[in-house]
């Protein structure tokens, strides 16, 4: 018999965030061959990038750098919609709580990418084209969420995971949370981690001299500076 949990995870400073509801889990349980269905999913949804207005801003901070998030600021979030299915291989009530062993036998993901950009309608030209710069980056990044994404769920494909608690349960809910977890932290390590280290150099360079005119070029700066820190 395979169950299906579902969970939500999404990052912008490296947040995660599981919901799992065990009476959606253990109710949904299907008696279907596992070969009937396939063992990874992926959905790629688009990015999409909006923009907002930011009021009350002091005039004299209108002509600040554009890496101040004072007059403007991008923020994004890389999300991961997990649905797992699972077989429960063995279960046992111990003294010290209740142990339950799940078998991941499938998964399906849908990834987003929303990116929000809020600037002041006074900022000048090259704090509207330093935002975009961010934005540039996390799609650069997502372009290869796919790739990711797949490596994330082929490794728990097949895997057993235990889960304990005090009661049957909870048990099956920590076992979840693992599963899920081993899904969403690599996928996490790819995009929004390394969207967050590439926008901070992207900013010092920034910071350091006027490159207004130099996006393009400073985006691909701090992507080699991050790959290099990797390499070593």
């Amino acid at each position: 018999m395979m169950s299906r949990a579902v969970f939500t995870a999404g990052s912008r400073l490296c947040v995660f965030v599981l919901a799992a509801l065990m009476s959606a889990a253990t109710s949904s349980c299907t008696e279907k061959p596992k070969a009937s269905m396939p063992k990874t999913s992926i959905t790629v949804v688009p990015p999409s990038v909006t923009v907002h207005p930011l009021k009350n801003i002091p005039s004299k901070k209108h002509t600040a750098s554009a890496y101040e998030h004072e007059v403007a600021r991008t923020d994004w979030l890389f999300t991961i919609n997990t649905e797992l299915d699972f077989s429960i291989v063995k279960e046992e009530k111990q003294k010290d709580g209740y142990h339950l062993w799940i078998e991941i036998t499938g998964v399906k993901l849908k990834l987003a990418l929303p990116i929000a950009t809020s600037i002041s309608d006074k900022a000048p030209e090259y704090v509207v084209l330093h935002e975009q710069g961010h934005a540039s980056i996390c799609r650069r990044i997502y372009a290869s969420s796919r790739q990711y994404a797949l490596d994330a769920a082929n490794s728990v494909i097949g895997k057993r995971v235990e889960g304990f608690g005090s009661d049957r349960k909870l048990a099956l809910s920590n076992a979840l949370q693992i599963a899920g977890q081993e899904v969403a932290s690599p996928y996490k390590a790819k995009t929004a981690a390394v969207a967050d280290k590439v926008s901070s150099i992207y900013d010092q360079l920034c910071q350091k001299e006027d490159r207004r005119n130099l996006v393009e070029k400073t985006i691909e700066e701090a992507f080699a500076a991050v790959e290099k820190e990797e390499k070593r």
